[in-house]
């Protein structure tokens, strides 16, 4: 086997990884976020309408080469729209805006690690979309506090939760569209993305803001078991089968 084919290879892709890890338009520009299903450790990179089991935990890396104010939301025809992050009811070390470097969503409670779960029980498929920005983004500020959101602070556990805003009307609710322009941007154009981790992408219209989205299905936690051959289906009746009379029936 020929060594170079196989070396050479490697340094190029590992060459192109480090160009665009320490890029200065990446670092001090271009916000970065990466999402993580599983542990805290041992977690992968979902891709683009990938399937998981329901409450599954996710996380978010994000990382940017200045303070940027972020958002984190979710949408799903089932559900409506859930602020994920910046939350009023997640007691975290982590608030906006984010400082320059590397944090990871939505961040620790007394030096535990807390994540948000795949909604269990929701069938269908959900968007999460992030934003990062170098102000306040005005539209979503006035929108934050009418939508239902992630709390830690529900519970005496310390449970991460979905619940209600405390006044208002509820915005986002279940089987309207996203209630915020930018964010229906976001969605629209990550509909055909295969790569959904990285770089974000400039807004259309809202200079210094940038937004990526992904969407997840979740496997529904009350899909019925196969059945063994033989066994009577739960629910359905079993057929009987007509006993001939004694004589052929004559």
């Amino acid at each position: 086997m020929n060594a170079r084919r196989i070396v050479l290879p490697l340094i190029v892709m590992t060459t192109a990884v480090a160009i665009w890890w320490f890029s200065p338009t990446v670092r001090d520009d271009v916000p970065v976020a990466t999402w993580r299903l599983g542990g805290e450790s041992d977690f992968r990179q979902p891709g683009n309408y990938e399937r998981t089991p329901a409450g599954t935990a996710l996380r978010l890396s994000f990382h940017a080469g200045a303070a940027r104010h972020v958002y984190v939301l979710s949408r799903s025809d089932e559900d409506g729209t859930l602020l994920m992050f910046p939350s009023p009811d997640v007691k975290s070390d982590q608030h906006n805006p984010l400082p320059a470097g590397r944090s990871v969503l939505p961040g620790q409670r007394d030096g535990a690690s807390l994540a948000w779960k795949t909604r269990p029980d929701i069938p269908g498929t959900t968007c999460y979309v992030v934003v990062a920005a170098a102000q306040p983004i005005a539209e979503l500020e006035q929108l934050l506090p009418r939508l239902r959101r992630w709390t830690n602070s529900a519970l005496t556990s310390g449970t991460m939760e979905t619940t209600q805003p405390q006044d208002g009307e509820v915005l986002g609710k279940a089987r309207t569209p996203w209630p915020s322009a930018l964010l229906q941007r976001a969605a629209e154009r990550a509909k055909l993305e295969t790569l959904v981790n990285g770089p974000l992408h400039d807004d259309e219209l809202l200079p210094q803001v940038w937004s990526s989205a992904f969407y997840l299905t979740e496997e529904r936690s009350d899909q019925p078991k196969a059945l063994e051959p033989g066994k009577p289906i739960p629910g359905v009746p079993i057929p009987i089968t007509p006993v001939p009379a004694p004589g052929g029936g004559k």
